[in-house]
């Protein structure tokens, strides 16, 4: 082997494995803000689902409709806080989950006409699992806030 191509392997090398390496985390983050999507698309069916055990939400007014409200919420924190959406330093305990959910994330349960939509929106950029990197500017090609809804007949 000549003196002058020593180490050309390891230049190619690395040249290749920062190309894998970032693909890798391209891969990564989308599968994070797919899981992401798919876990709020989830709470929000939960929650319309959970409208089903007020057949009277309807006619509802007042306090009942605050009360079941209440309660179609209270399901989609719960099935938001069981998912893992939410980053580690806030994810010690199921409280802790659901109280950082809570100040972070919106439900919207809104009942107009004869449907109820349950809304929930997440910010993808307070609540990301995968770390930054300051190669990639990901707000070009990331979501800020994910979205979903789920609309039940009552």
């Amino acid at each position: 082997m000549n003196r002058r191509q020593r180490g050309v392997a390891a230049i190619e090398f690395a040249f290749v494995l920062l190309g894998l390496l970032l693909a890798f985390y391209g891969i990564a983050t989308f599968g994070v803000v797919l899981y992401t999507q798919q876990a709020l698309s989830r709470a929000a069916a939960d929650g319309a689902r959970a409208a089903q055990m007020f057949p009277q939400l309807r006619t509802a007014t007042g306090p009942e409709l605050a009360t079941a409200k209440s309660h179609i919420e209270s399901v989609v924190w719960d099935s938001l806080s069981g998912s893992v959406i939410v980053p580690l330093a806030h994810s010690n305990t199921p409280a802790m989950r659901r109280a950082w959910l809570t100040q972070t994330a919106s439900v919207n349960v809104a009942t107009p006409n004869t449907t109820l939509t349950v809304t929930v929106s997440f910010p993808y950029t307070a609540g990301r699992l995968l770390p930054w990197v300051p190669l990639l500017d990901t707000s070009q090609w990331l979501p800020g806030t994910l979205t979903s809804r789920a609309i039940a007949a009552l």
